[in-house]
């Protein structure tokens, strides 16, 4: 509730500046306690005796109008400001300029959603001839993500076709930073035999891709979505190469293998004389907890030997720590151990 406060020694004519203050407890005279509720408190720029009270009142009326202007008419117009056209109305013809703007992706985005069916694959079709440099863009592999989930598997075909037409590029798409997400989403979303082309030409580099940062998470969507045969070939890759236990990278692609691969078992046997080493890894951990219920008595027996001659060293470090838990006859020979008496054992 506002309160208006008036004494002949504060009287004095002052251009309006709002000033924000909070609610204050004190006591005044003839009054007990009294809150002193916020209000506007004027100063700055005192006019002469001659200046006219109107000029004061219209320069207060348009400050506020300025600082009252909504945010949503504030964002619309910075977007038009960057795009150089307003946003109101049909994206149609202006796709691919929109999708490259940090802004204008977003538009794209929210307009594939609201569509119907024949109006997201009309949407969609204006980057046909541009399915590489949009994968490759920071802000257009937004925009090519969601087309690919919000159409039907037959309407991405296009997109499928068009990365066929230059083979080579399929590979490096999948070690690019936004690249590789356009791959994993036709994974999870277009049919196995739609991706059988793009799936033969990164069997093609396997044993690169799953030691590479983003290569990775591709090969990974090969066991999740493949085919058994995709997945059987994967796993005969990673079960040759003997020594993948040691990469961050590619024992994120192993523990995909010791869920789905054919050679599952053979792949847990196979990592057992690196438990010790790996069982100490961010990612590489995993591997060995997914690895030991696939092992069979003699192996388990074997590799809970092979951890416990260094279960000093595990216990000792952040991930290996973990392991241990995971065992309880490791566990037990570090009850009461202090990660820096293990470190020192």
């Amino acid at each position: 509730m506002a309160m208006l406060m008036s004494s002949p020694q504060m009287a004095m004519p002052m251009s309006a500046v709002p000033v924000s203050m909070p609610a204050v407890q004190m006591p005044l005279m003839g009054f007990s306690n009294a809150l002193l509720v916020p209000v506007t408190v004027v100063a700055v720029n005192l006019p002469s005796p001659s200046a006219s009270p109107t000029i004061a009142k219209q320069s207060s009326l348009s400050s506020e109008s300025e600082t009252s202007l909504p945010l949503s008419r504030q964002s619309s117009e910075s977007i038009d400001s960057e795009l150089g056209e307003p946003l109101e109305g049909s994206i149609s013809g202006r796709v691919w300029d929109l999708s490259q703007r940090s802004k204008g992706c977003r538009h794209v985005q929210a307009s594939l959603d609201a569509a119907s069916d024949a109006e997201r694959a009309q949407l969609a079709s204006e980057l046909r001839g541009r399915i590489f440099a949009a994968a490759r863009s920071a802000c257009a592999n937004y925009v090519l993500q969601k087309i690919i989930h919000v159409l039907r598997p037959q309407a991405c075909q296009f997109i499928i076709d068009e990365l066929m037409q230059d083979p080579q590029e399929v590979p490096a798409l999948a070690r690019h930073q936004y690249g590789c997400r356009i791959l994993q989403r036709l994974l999870e979303h277009c049919q196995s035999q739609q991706m059988g082309g793009i799936i033969q030409l990164l069997l093609s580099e396997a044993l690169s891709l799953v030691r590479h940062s983003y290569g990775t998470f591709v090969m990974q969507e090969i066991f999740d979505f493949g085919t058994e045969a995709q997945r059987r070939r994967l796993g005969e890759v990673l079960l040759g190469a003997g020594d993948l236990g040691n990469d961050e990278s590619a024992t994120q692609v192993l523990q995909k293998a010791l869920l789905h691969a054919p050679q599952k078992v053979a792949l847990a046997r196979s990592l057992v004389p690196q438990f010790t080493h790996i069982a100490r890894g961010r990612h590489s951990h995993h591997t060995v907890l997914a690895a030991l219920p696939l092992l069979s008595q003699e192996d388990s027996e074997r590799a809970i030997a092979l951890l416990s001659s260094k279960v000093q060293k595990l216990w000792a470090s952040r991930y290996g720590r973990l392991v241990v838990k995971a065992i309880p006859s490791l566990h037990q020979q570090c009850v009461g151990m202090t990660r820096r008496e293990a470190a020192n054992a």
